[in-house]
């Protein structure tokens, strides 16, 4: 690794995590070689476990890009088209399945609602200042049957874009029944994530949707700040006895992984760098804005209005990054490559603040590399 880069990015990264987060995780690669990684802070505030390059973070909604693609592979393989209606793969049981299609939710163009918002879920999921919570069990395994009565007919599909974690929570059963189950869809996730080759193999250490004990024991605790300044745990009231059946995995695609810098910046390289996962036709496809998006004048952020296929493009002193974010419980996640440079950088921290700390810190380090 670079010991110009080190010295460039090491006190950045250092700078900006202490202001934010208790803990933050780093990594850069620049063609397929990892150039750099950086760890700040702890991983578990009470134990005061540092991170280190093998911590696990929940990547959030970083994990969209990556089934994104694993489904634009099955479209290449014919096991699923883009624009069938969804009533092929999941039957007329589910709302608007006789028009909406693959390619709508993943350009979040279906018009689903935010399933999250309906009472059915809202009781499931862990209680937040809104209401919820009753049901809420963290060692009980979600399924889409649990999901499913949440979901209300789509509004309007097609013409408009709204971001939809609903739509990615209806891809990643589409790919379920495709592929015939939830062993299948696992199988079928590790050969595609075994073509990215590369500085380092994608396996369950790096990249994960399995709630495993050996996932547990290198898994961070995502906090929340308090108003007085100190990190809570969302997660310590409810005492799971495993990682909690929320953070990640199936069926929740719109949230599926969890896993490390290094392991995240490798597949985005394998995708965007390398373009070895994908014809790159195809991944000009996903990368490419809608006009949907390009229109969407009222999206939460200026930067969602480039959105592709389960990505989006970031712009730091004038270099274009394509990649995606994200928040969920404690955590927050960055991770993009820039086209122009070979480059891609990840950044994962234990902290959810309204300032969604590891975009802070990857904004930073990104604009040092421009």
């Amino acid at each position: 690794m670079s010991g110009d880069l080190a010295a460039r990015l090491d006190p950045v990264l250092a700078r900006v995590s202490a202001a934010a987060t208790p803990g933050t995780q780093a990594a850069l690669l620049r063609d397929g070689e990892l150039v750099w990684t950086g760890t700040y802070g702890v991983a578990d505030v009470d134990a005061t476990t540092p991170v280190s390059d093998g911590t696990v973070f929940c990547l959030a909604s970083l994990g969209k890009p990556l089934l994104a693609a694993l489904a634009l592979s099955e479209v290449e393989r014919g096991r699923v088209a883009l624009d069938e209606p969804l009533s092929v793969a999941l039957g007329d049981g589910l709302p608007g399945a006789g028009v909406v299609t693959l390619r709508m939710l993943l350009t979040h163009t279906s018009g689903y609602p935010d399933l999250y918002e309906a009472a059915e879920v809202m009781a499931l999921m862990p209680p937040t200042s809104s209401g919820g919570g009753s049901a809420y069990d963290p060692d009980r395994p979600f399924t889409w049957e649990m999901l499913a009565p949440a979901l209300r007919d789509p509004v309007e599909p097609g013409p408009h874009w709204a971001y939809s974690n609903t739509g990615y929570i209806i891809v990643a059963e589409v790919l379920t029944r495709v592929l015939g189950g939830t062993e299948s869809f696992a199988e079928e996730w590790t050969e595609f994530a075994d073509a990215v080759g590369g500085v380092l193999p994608l396996t369950s250490d790096v990249l994960t949707f399995d709630r495993s004990a050996v996932a547990l024991r290198r898994l961070a605790h995502g906090y929340e700040q308090l108003d007085n300044g100190s990190w809570v745990d969302p997660y310590a009231a409810h005492q799971p006895s495993g990682v909690p059946a929320d953070l990640f995995g199936l069926p929740f695609g719109d949230g599926l992984f969890g896993g490390t810098a290094v392991g995240a910046a490798v597949f985005l390289d394998g995708l965007l760098v390398r373009r070895v996962l994908l014809d790159p036709a195809m991944v000009d496809l996903m990368t490419a804005i809608t006009p949907q998006a390009a229109a969407a004048v009222d999206a939460p952020d200026p930067d969602l209005r480039t959105y592709g296929m389960g990505m989006f493009q970031m712009t730091v002193r004038d270099a274009v990054w394509v990649g995606h974010r994200g928040s969920y419980a404690g955590f927050t996640a960055a991770g993009a490559s820039c086209l122009a440079t070979g480059e891609t950088l990840v950044v994962l921290s234990n902290a959810l603040t309204e300032a969604r700390p590891a975009l802070v810190v990857w904004r930073e380090l990104a604009g040092r590399l421009t």
